[in-house]
C-alpha cells in the first residue's frame, strides 16, 4: 500500500517531468533582430503567412542560419531565449561586448522558427556573412521578442536558449521594460482571418493579447 505522503510525492514528479517534457539543454549564441525597419516576420521562408499576433507565440518569432545544425526541419518547432550579458566575435572576427545590456538575463522568451538566416544572400551580403554563417550559433529574432531581451539600438546581443515545446510557459517571462511594444510592420492583407494562419501550434495565447480584442476567427 501506498502512504499519503508517497502518492503525493509521485504526482509531483510526474507534474515536474510533464513541465520539463521536450526541453532541451541550455546552448550559447548571439542574436540580431529584424521586423518593422527589415525585412517583415509574416514573409518567412517557412510560408506561414501571415501570423496571428494572439495565438501561440504571437510575433515572438526567429530565424536560425541555414548552415546550423538544427535548421532541416526546424520550421514551426519552437525554442526558449534569454539574453546572456557577454561579449563575442562577429563572423569577421570583430569583438563586441555585450557584458551590460540585458534587461533581465533571468527572463526569457519563446519564439516560433518561421524563417531563414541565409549564410549566403548576395542582396545583404555583408551583413548575413556576418551573422548567418555558422562561427557562432545565431538567431536572427522578431523586434517584438528582442525587445523584451535588450533595447533594439544594441543591434546583437549575447544569448542563450534550448528547444522547448511551443507550449512552454516560462518560469519567468521577459517584457519589454519600457511597457510597449513597437507597432506592426505590416497589416494584414484583405480578407485575412486568424484561421489562416498557418503555423502548427496556434493556440489563443491570452499572454499575446495584451489587452487588445482578438481578430478574426478569435474576435469577441
Amino acid at each position: 500500500m501506498f502512504s499519503s505522503r508517497t502518492l503525493l510525492a509521485l504526482v509531483a514528479l510526474v507534474a515536474t517531468l510533464q513541465a520539463t517534457a521536450g526541453q532541451g539543454q541550455w546552448h550559447d549564441g548571439r542574436a540580431t533582430f529584424y521586423g518593422k525597419d527589415g525585412w517583415s516576420i509574416h514573409k518567412g521562408s517557412c510560408m506561414f503567412g501571415y501570423l496571428d499576433e494572439t495565438a501561440g507565440t504571437g510575433w515572438d518569432t526567429a530565424a536560425i542560419s541555414d548552415v546550423s545544425g538544427d535548421y532541416q526541419g526546424s520550421c514551426g518547432k519552437c525554442k526558449e531565449v534569454k539574453c546572456k550579458a557577454t561579449g563575442f566575435r562577429d563572423g569577421y572576427g570583430q569583438w563586441i561586448d555585450r557584458k551590460d545590456v540585458c534587461f533581465d538575463t533571468s527572463a526569457s522568451v519563446v519564439v516560433t522558427i518561421t524563417d531563414t538566416c541565409p549564410c549566403s544572400y548576395p542582396g545583404n551580403y555583408y551583413s548575413n556573412k556576418r551573422w548567418c554563417c555558422g562561427d557562432m550559433y545565431h538567431m536572427d529574432l522578431s523586434l517584438w521578442a528582442f525587445e523584451k531581451l535588450a533595447d533594439t539600438k544594441w543591434g546583437v546581443i549575447g544569448l542563450s536558449w534550448r528547444d522547448v515545446p511551443c507550449w512552454h510557459k516560462p518560469n519567468k517571462r521577459a517584457k519589454n521594460k519600457y511597457g510597449q511594444r513597437s507597432g506592426p510592420d505590416m497589416g494584414p492583407p484583405g480578407g485575412w482571418y486568424a484561421a489562416l494562419d498557418k503555423r502548427p501550434f496556434k493556440k489563443v495565447s491570452w499572454e499575446n493579447t495584451q489587452g487588445r480584442k482578438l481578430r478574426g476567427a478569435f474576435s469577441v
